[in-house]
């Protein structure tokens, strides 16, 4: 969906039958990850998809299909394990 364009979070949120509160959960753990970032628009919170580190984790995850199909569930919760033991950064 953000290949084309920014999109405001509730714009992201729209299509998927999932509560704002779980989007936006998503969101955060794609962007601790680099895959997305997220700013500040007034009183609007946009995310931009960040092409350079999606392409990184393509080809990362494109090592592992030689071996079996990439669960992507199984992934996130990799990342929000890994995610989760980083230091927060402020700011």
């Amino acid at each position: 969906m953000l290949l084309e364009d920014d999109m405001a979070v509730t714009d992201v949120a729209h299509p998927f039958e999932m509560s704002l509160a779980a989007i936006s959960k998503h969101l955060g753990i794609l962007t601790r990850a680099g895959l997305i970032s997220q700013e500040r628009r007034g009183r609007v919170k946009w995310c931009k998809l960040e092409p350079d580190a999606l392409r990184d984790a393509s080809i990362w995850m494109q090592s592992f299909g030689q071996f079996e199909a990439v669960n992507l569930d199984a992934f996130e919760r990799f990342l929000e394990t890994e995610l989760s033991a980083m230091p927060e950064e402020d700011g």
